[in-house]
């Protein structure tokens, strides 16, 4: 089949970008407000009572330079691995392309409230300009978002099979693995009974527009349509996965690695060992802390993420030393590492990375099919 080449200019007349609107003032204003106000709470008053920040500073400063060279390696890393599923869900992107469209659009998600929304209007622009349709786009982007959930589940479930054998597990935890499982499991079915049968994904769609109808009447809301919305994922998903599920699958662990472990070689450079704190345990609080990023308060989660974080390494160490006095504040210093180096350079590196697009005519092309 031959590429069919639309002579429309890829930024003319483009259609209407996910999250291309901008919001009323007084909702920026409100957004604006509830960030400060998190912000000043935590590392005002919450964090305060919980480490001392000199003592923090001083854990920093010690920290040796053969960890600082694994902190450079697991940063570089860190940056590049999202990149890559990103090159594996769009067929003919670069990585140069990938990066400078993922670096900028987590400068915008780490610098501004509710960014996340004006950074997928600016990431839609920038594949367009290379020649990208917003379908292909579509496509790709849902084929990753839908990985990236399987394996943000699919982490704490493994963390805490791995404490099992290693340290103790409490009965909480259980229960997080076995609902983690169960609803991966499930997940995981019903992807690939949507790809497999076009009668059963009709079926399901029926059901989940009837449910959402009903629901969106007790609202006195308009239903959205969600059949064609249903018929529509499983048409977006078959054509990016049908032969590049274990590509995608590999590209996508590769990249939930790499923040996994820049984490934890931050909270082991200031200090912290093993056997204080198992590996495991410290993953499990990474992957748990995660689902906080979800709650927009704040860029990043930034405040409340940090304090989940804190408070799941410091019972990470209570259960693996019981009696044992914890070092919050040596906790504290690997987690505010851990985010200056996922959230401080990719905002300079963004601000270069959509001055470079701007500015650079070379990689844009029509929009090809």
């Amino acid at each position: 089949m031959t590429d069919e080449i639309d002579t429309a200019s890829p930024t003319d007349d483009a259609p209407d970008l996910p999250g291309g609107g901008r919001a009323p003032w007084w909702r920026q204003a409100i957004s604006i407000g509830i960030t400060v106000v998190v912000l000043v709470l935590v590392f005002g008053f919450v964090l305060p009572q919980v480490a001392d920040y000199r003592e923090i500073a001083d854990y920093l400063i010690a920290i040796e330079p053969g960890w600082w060279a694994a902190l450079v390696a697991a940063s570089v890393w860190f940056l590049f691995a999202y990149p890559v599923v990103l090159t594996t869900t769009l067929r003919s992107l670069r990585l140069k392309e990938a990066f400078v469209n993922h670096m900028t659009g987590t400068a915008i998600t780490n610098s501004l409230p509710s960014g996340g929304a004006i950074a997928i209007g600016i990431n839609y622009a920038m594949y367009l300009s290379w020649g990208f349709t917003p379908e292909s786009v579509s496509a790709g982007l849902l084929a990753a978002g839908v990985w990236d959930w399987f394996a943000r589940i699919a982490l704490p479930v493994l963390a805490v099979f791995a404490i099992a054998v290693v340290s103790t597990v409490l009965p909480w935890m259980w229960v997080v693995s076995i609902a983690g499982a169960a609803w991966v499991a499930f997940s995981v079915w019903l992807v690939w009974v949507l790809l497999r049968s076009e009668r059963i994904a009709e079926a399901i769609a029926r059901w989940l527009d009837r449910l959402v109808a009903r629901i969106s009447g007790w609202l006195n809301r308009e239903p959205p349509g969600t059949y064609d919305a249903v018929l529509q994922f499983r048409v977006d998903l078959r054509s990016v996965v049908t032969d590049r599920a274990g590509r995608l699958t590999a590209a996508t662990v590769a990249n939930h690695v790499a923040m996994a472990t820049l984490f934890t070689v931050s909270v082991y450079s200031v200090g912290v060992t093993t056997d204080q704190i198992p590996v495991p345990w410290v993953v499990l609080a990474f992957s748990l802390g995660r689902f906080l990023v979800m709650i927009p308060v704040s860029p990043g989660g930034l405040g409340l993420v940090d304090l989940g974080w804190i408070g799941l390494l410091t019972l990470g160490w209570q259960t693996a030393n019981p009696g044992e006095p914890v070092d919050q504040d040596a906790i504290a210093a690997g987690v505010l590492l851990f985010r200056g180096l996922s959230l401080l350079p990719p905002i300079p590196i963004g601000m270069a990375s959509w001055v470079f697009w701007r500015v650079n005519s070379s990689w844009r092309k029509p929009w090809r099919r």
